[in-house]
């Protein structure tokens, strides 16, 4: 049960967390028009995070070990809180930016230490549980920080929506003042040194593999989901039910909650990760479509396949990707996954964005075709690589025995 509590802890962190990255995203054209830039420049606060988040958890991945990950994930989200609290009272767009700059500069501390924290839970039996809540959290923040933007969006100073982030930061912070103890943490005592047993020495694994194809996947996908709900705002804008319309489109983020607590029951179904893996890669692809399409109704189940199954692909890859490398390697693992994600949100938020002003929506829509299918081949290809190793380890396990 203690394991269970502290997982759901750092759900909550994370939950945070991934306000912090999101919260932005429904404001890209708030920010255009107030600060009368370009839509690259009103989506740059997204932009900026992705960046950061790109290339700082790889640098800090040997820095972020699971003794000092509880430390890092508590004091980050203090020093957030109070960035987050003086973005709501700023007016100009150079001090706007600013403290935005500051805020995405902690984020490559806080996100993988706290995955960090999930996968390494002290007497926890079950990682992927784990990591599924971490998944599930960061889809409640996810769709409550994207969800308090659109509401912030009708005050006469929208800024001031940032204070509910400050809020979930100092919450997820007072949990966290007891903090999970990690399964490789050691205590210095007046008995001695007490802490738990060492773990068995796992062989490092080659990045060579064909698992590694997970990391291309994942970025592929989350760039075409970044892509569709930053260029939204701009698409279809804030007047006549705009709003609204951004907000029913957002809230479909939603059944990420359902897709990632739920992704060890869709495998079992499935019979087995390769399996899942395709039909979610299908259904992402079958998303896209929907949004295609572009109907109010399509798009909103457009939107809800794609964030479930890109969600689904998030919280199983993760797993397949610490079970397969070796706990040794877990921090860059985790660093690694982070930067794939986000290099993906990079491009998303950039690139696309810059393609959607110079030639619009139909071309956005087309490359975002063609890196759905791609991302469908890399995933699986990693799974079922993953799946083959695991069968030739039980095969020769049995033989030795």
């Amino acid at each position: 049960m203690t394991a269970v509590r502290d997982a759901l802890k750092l759900a909550v962190a994370g939950a945070a967390a991934a306000a912090c990255i999101y919260y932005p995203q429904p404001l890209a054209a708030r920010i255009q028009s107030s600060f009368d830039l370009s839509a690259l420049w009103g989506a740059m606060p997204m932009t900026a995070a992705f960046i950061v988040l790109t290339s700082g958890p790889v640098l800090f991945g040997r820095f972020i070990t699971v003794a000092r990950a509880m430390r890092l994930v508590l004091v980050t989200e203090l020093a957030l809180a109070a960035l987050f609290a003086a973005q709501a009272l700023v007016s100009s767009a150079n001090a706007y930016f600013v403290i935005r700059g500051l805020q995405v500069l902690l984020l490559p501390l806080l996100i993988p230490a706290v995955i960090t924290g999930s996968s390494n839970i002290r007497g926890s039996d079950n990682r992927a549980r784990d990591l599924a809540f971490y998944t599930a959290g960061t889809i409640v923040g996810g769709v409550g920080g994207r969800l308090v933007a659109v509401g912030s969006i009708a005050l006469s100073h929208w800024q001031l929506g940032s204070l509910a982030i400050t809020a979930m930061l100092l919450f997820s912070a007072a949990l966290l003042r007891h903090p999970p103890t990690l399964a490789s943490e050691l205590k210095i005592t007046g008995n001695g040194i007490q802490g738990t047993t060492p773990a068995p020495v796992v062989a490092r694994k080659s990045w060579q593999s064909a698992v590694s194809l997970s990391y291309l996947g994942l970025a592929l996908s989350f760039a075409t989901l970044t892509a569709i709900l930053t260029c939204l705002p701009f698409e279809i804008g804030y007047e006549r039910g705009g709003t609204l319309m951004l907000a029913i489109v957002y809230g479909g983020y939603a059944v990420g909650i359902v897709t990632s607590l739920g992704a060890p029951r869709i495998t079992r179904v499935s019979r087995g990760l390769p399996n899942a893996t395709l039909a979610a890669s299908i259904v992402f692809t079958l998303g896209l479509l929907g949004v295609i399409l572009g109907a109010f109704a399509a798009l909103v189940v457009g939107v809800v396949m794609l964030c479930g199954s890109m969600v689904f692909l998030q919280a199983t890859q993760i797993v397949l990707l610490n079970d397969y490398f070796a706990r040794s390697q877990s921090g860059t693992v985790n660093a690694l996954f982070v930067a794939a994600v986000f290099a993906g949100g990079t491009l998303g938020s950039s690139a696309m964005v810059w393609l959607y002003e110079q030639i619009g929506w139909t071309s956005v829509l087309g490359v975002c075709v063609v890196f759905a299918l791609a991302a469908g081949v890399c995933v699986y290809a990693a799974a079922r690589a993953q799946a083959l190793d695991a069968r030739r380890l039980a095969a020769t396990t049995h033989t030795t025995r």
